[in-house]
């Protein structure tokens, strides 16, 4: 079984950047025509009035994003045992963001096929650790949107839909002796599943990742990591009127996380319309703003929390395969 996963995960670096600057350019025909939408006029008199080095502070706090996501990642490749410099174990979570547009993120196996010329480790340890970022990342993200739902209760639905499918995922991790005896009756009736071994390869390697203590301290560094993104809208929307309240606080943070899932849920890579549309539309209604200042806003936003990650990713991305191109060539 572990060749079969092995081949799945191997990282075809030509491939996925045909496939970054396909989503890259479908992006930018999708803005433009938000753009149209919202009327092209009216932004471009907004973004001349529009106080641009408020965009540093949304840069630094989307790296402090990055760097609390990367001490989670450094922590748990210590947690199965995985041995690497800390720098090098940078280089390698910056890497993995050029894959943030990937549908569901599937292309941060970027990180495993690293790690593994990098150190030996084999694919099927990694696994675990990327679902488990993913996991952690989705329970941070429904935490900080619990403000946003109180006010907004009839965004509730959501919220059980996203929270029951996490435990869903529990519940077939803690009761993994029956999971897999499901799995293998239904191979026995229609024959091998082969998204299903990812499933067997994570409960083969998943143990240590799910304990209560180091799940509390991957959730916990998840809420951080992401609060910061959830700051960074509401600074955005300040820009456009006073909303400094609470409420308005927890509408912002609840905005973020609601896109965010939403966008993973329907695995379109990075989100692309999914998230734009549900910051533009929830902006509207929770704030006294015009649509042309919350596609502005919205813009904005993605270019900070979205973009600026694939891009930094990218060119962490190209160091690594410098290096490792380099080693090789030394070995022989």
């Amino acid at each position: 079984m572990y060749q079969k996963i092995k081949k799945t995960l191997d990282f075809d670096f030509k491939k996925q950047e045909k496939k970054i600057l396909l989503i890259f350019t479908l992006g930018l025909l999708f803005y433009a025509a938000l753009v149209l939408f919202g009327d092209t006029k009216k932004i471009i008199s907004i973004s001349f009035s529009f106080k641009w080095n408020v965009v540093i502070l949304l840069l630094l706090l989307s790296l402090f994003n990055y760097l609390v996501r990367f001490v989670r990642w450094h922590y748990f490749l210590h947690q199965i045992s995985i041995k690497i410099p800390f720098a090098n174990s940078l280089r390698i979570f910056l890497a993995g963001l050029s894959m943030t547009v990937t549908p569901g993120k599937m292309g941060e196996v970027v990180k495993a096929y690293l790690i593994k010329k990098e150190t030996g480790n084999k694919f099927a340890q990694m696994i675990p650790l990327l679902i488990t970022e993913r996991l952690t990342d989705g329970i941070g993200m429904l935490l900080l949107a619990l403000g946003g739902i109180y006010l907004f209760r009839q965004s509730a639905i959501f919220f059980l839909f996203s929270l029951s499918i996490v435990l869903c995922f529990f519940l077939f991790v803690y009761y993994k002796r029956h999971t897999l005896k499901l799995i293998r009756k239904l191979e026995d009736k229609i024959g091998h599943i082969k998204a299903l071994d990812f499933f067997l390869t994570f409960f083969e390697n998943s143990e240590k990742l799910l304990r209560s203590k180091q799940l509390t301290i991957g959730i916990l560094l998840s809420i951080i990591a992401w609060s910061f993104e959830g700051i960074s809208l509401f600074l955005l929307i300040n820009n456009f009127g006073s909303f400094w309240r609470w409420s308005s606080f927890f509408y912002a943070l609840f905005i973020f996380s609601f896109s965010s899932i939403a966008g993973f849920l329907v695995l379109i890579p990075g989100g692309i319309g999914v998230a734009e549309g549900s910051i533009t539309s929830l902006l509207t209604l929770f704030f006294q703003i015009g649509l042309p200042q919350a596609i502005f806003i919205t813009l904005i936003f993605r270019f900070v929390t979205l973009w600026f990650g694939v891009l930094l990713g990218l060119a962490n991305l190209l160091l690594s395969f410098s290096k490792l191109r380099l080693s090789e060539e030394e070995g022989r």
